[in-house]
C-alpha cells in the first residue's frame, strides 16, 4: 500500500508541473520557451514546434489523476497498473487508423539518466524486451542525423509476431529544455514515405533512409516528459498516437502491444540507472564520452 501511494506522489508532482506551471500554460508560453531555445530557427520551424508542444503537452494532461472520463478523444483504459508504473490505451477518432497509448511511472535514476535511455538509439536493446514468441526485437536502432544539438533523426526497425512483416519507424527526436519546472520535454514524429522532406527544416535527404525489404513504416507521433522528483528519481510519462498500417487491429494484439510489451520495456526502463554501473564507475565521465550532445544537462539536473 505505503509503495503504491509512492507513485501517486510522484504522479501529482508532474501533474501538477503540467496543469499550474506558467511556463506551459497556453500557446504563448510555450511559444516563449521554444523561441528561447530555437532562436536562430526560422518562425515557421517555431511555429511548427510550438504546435507540436501543445498537442503533445494536451494529451498528457488528459491522463492527470486517477480518474479518467470520456473527452472528445475517448476515454483511457488502464491496460496495466502496477508499483512502478501503468499502462493505458485510448482508441482513436472514429475512421481514424490511429491508436494511443501510453505508459509513465519512476525510474530509479536522475534525469540525465534517463534522458540519454531514451535518446540514445544505441541503448534500445538494453531495455526494450526481445520476445521468441510471441515475436518482437529490435533489430535495428541507431541514429541517422545529428540535426542540431536538441535533434536527431533516428531508425528503429523491429520484427514483429507472424503473420505481420517487420515494422519501421523513422523519428524525429526534439528536445525541449523547461529548467524551471525540473522538466524535459521530447517530441517523437514520424518521418513517412510520402513526407516531401525539406531539407531546411529536417537536414536529412530520403537516400540516408537505408530501406529493407518486406518491411512496413509506421506513422507515430507523440513525446515523452521526464520530471525531476529528486536527485536520483525520475518520473515519465510517454504517449504516442500510433499506425500500425493494418486493415484491421485485434483487441488481442493491443493487449500484446499495451500489457506484454510497453509494460515489460517500462520495468526495464524503470532500472536504466544499471547502465551506469555497467559502463563505468564515474557517471560524469560516461556521459562526456558516450553521450557529449547530453552532457550539458548533467550540471543542470544534478
Amino acid at each position: 500500500m505505503e509503495r503504491k501511494q509512492k507513485i501517486k506522489d510522484f504522479r501529482k508532482q508532474l501533474d501538477t508541473t503540467l496543469l499550474t506551471s506558467p511556463g506551459l500554460a497556453n500557446k504563448d508560453a510555450i511559444r516563449k520557451l521554444v523561441q528561447s531555445q530555437l532562436q536562430s530557427a526560422p518562425a515557421e520551424v517555431q511555429e511548427k514546434r510550438v504546435a507540436q508542444v501543445s498537442n503533445m503537452l494536451d494529451i498528457q494532461r488528459s491522463a492527470c489523476g486517477n480518474d479518467f472520463k470520456s473527452s472528445k478523444h475517448g476515454a483511457w483504459k488502464l491496460k496495466e497498473d502496477t508499483e512502478g508504473y501503468r499502462v493505458m490505451y485510448r482508441e482513436g477518432p472514429e475512421g481514424s487508423p490511429f491508436h494511443t497509448l501510453l505508459t509513465e511511472g519512476y525510474a530509479d535514476g536522475p534525469v540525465d539518466v534517463c534522458l540519454g535511455a531514451a535518446w540514445e538509439l544505441s541503448l534500445y536493446k538494453n531495455w526494450w524486451p526481445q520476445y521468441n514468441f510471441p515475436t518482437f526485437k529490435v533489430l535495428t536502432s541507431c541514429r541517422l542525423k545529428k540535426v542540431r544539438l536538441d535533434e536527431q533523426i533516428s531508425l528503429l526497425r523491429m520484427k514483429v509476431p507472424w503473420p505481420l512483416s517487420d515494422r519501421e519507424v523513422v523519428l524525429d527526436y526534439f528536445e525541449l529544455e523547461c529548467f524551471e519546472d525540473d522538466l524535459v520535454i521530447v517530441l517523437l514524429n514520424s518521418i513517412s514515405d510520402t513526407d516531401s522532406i525539406n531539407e531546411h527544416l529536417r537536414g536529412l535527404t530520403g537516400n540516408e533512409i537505408l530501406e529493407a525489404k518486406n518491411t512496413v513504416r509506421l506513422n507515430f507521433s507523440g513525446g515523452f516528459a521526464l520530471k525531476k522528483i529528486d536527485s536520483n528519481t525520475t518520473y515519465f510519462r510517454t504517449v504516442g498516437n500510433l499506425d500500425l498500417k493494418l486493415d484491421f487491429v485485434p483487441p488481442s494484439l493491443i493487449n500484446f502491444i499495451s500489457r506484454q510489451l510497453l509494460a515489460s520495456a517500462c520495468n526495464l526502463y524503470r532500472k536504466v540507472y544499471i547502465i551506469d554501473d555497467l559502463l563505468t564507475g564515474s557517471i560524469p565521465t560516461f556521459w562526456f564520452v558516450n553521450f557529449p550532445d547530453m552532457y550539458h544537462l548533467f550540471d543542470l539536473f544534478r
